[in-house]
């Protein structure tokens, strides 16, 4: 059988077209659950805590991840019940030595981790920025730390990867932080509580700072009064009783008051919050 040069290159279309659409086609169903997804498989990851953090009590949590998106070629993926912090990374052809953490929203629910992770490591990347995408712990699912959970590790992310800046080509002295909704609370509280003493120690890495050389909330949860804060992230991070201290000391505007100013014009490039002699990742260096 003989093909003519036109048949031929019609059949290559299509093997590519083919080739290009099965990726999608394994994807779960929109709105349908999928346990133990691996949300980092393509992508390069740094560990925060090396191995499963047990909790005190409780059903034991199993990672899951759902699929929200209708459209099988986009993405939208919420992940809750990690128990293994991590970061995705996203390493840019020419790194210009700085670095960016960012924290996806998702009201303390799950994480968004396409939205407001993924996409934002890309766009970061492909200007120059290395970018990593915390999966943090969520504080409502029964961790001992409570309410600092998420503060815990993106503590200890911060320190791990200015720790490991060498090996990622960066200045440890230019990494930023930036967060999205829930995510954005998590950015501006370590921007606050940068030198909380929220975890026990565990190797070198720990030793080192945890602020951030600036930070980025963005449509940020930046106050537990009830009055203004978002109902659901604060309920989730605080239980449905808080104390007034309690709800003062999660309120990264009342912990850094100069950001009040600042804090509400989060603007779409990095920025420092403000320039205040404050204790606080905002204040001049």
């Amino acid at each position: 059988m003989t093909l003519s040069r036109r048949a031929l290159v019609a059949r290559s279309l299509v093997a590519s077209a083919w080739a290009a659409a099965r990726p999608a086609w394994g994807r779960p169903h929109p709105g349908r659950a999928k346990r133990h997804a691996p949300v980092c498989r393509n992508r390069p990851r740094l560990s925060t805590c090396g191995q499963m953090v047990p909790r005190p009590s409780g059903h034991p949590l199993v990672e899951t991840v759902n699929e929200r998106s209708s459209d099988r070629l986009v993405t939208d993926r919420a992940v809750m019940g990690i128990t293994r912090p991590r970061m995705a990374v996203f390493r840019p052809d020419r790194p210009n030595g700085a670095a960016v953490m960012i924290t996806p929203g998702g009201g303390y629910r799950w994480i968004v981790v396409d939205k407001e992770g993924y996409e934002i490591g890309r766009w970061l990347a492909a200007r120059g920025f290395t970018a990593f995408v915390l999966f943090y712990r969520l504080p409502g699912e029964g961790w001992s730390s409570g309410p600092d959970t998420p503060l815990v590790d993106a503590q200890r992310a911060m320190r791990l990867v200015r720790h490991r800046a060498r090996d990622f080509a960066i200045d440890p002295e230019r990494i930023a932080a930036m967060g999205f909704s829930a995510g954005g609370h998590v950015c501006a509280d370590l921007a606050a509580r940068f030198a909380a003493n929220v975890y026990t120690p565990r190797d070198a890495a720990d030793a080192l700072s945890a602020r951030p050389h600036s930070a980025a909330p963005i449509y940020p949860v930046v106050s537990m009064d009830p009055a203004i804060a978002h109902a659901g992230s604060r309920q989730l991070l605080l239980g449905p009783k808080p104390t007034p201290a309690l709800e003062a000391a999660h309120s990264p505007i009342a912990a850094c008051p100069p950001m009040r100013r600042r804090i509400s014009c989060a603007m779409p490039r990095m920025t420092r919050l403000c320039r205040w002699k404050t204790p606080c990742a905002c204040a001049p260096r």
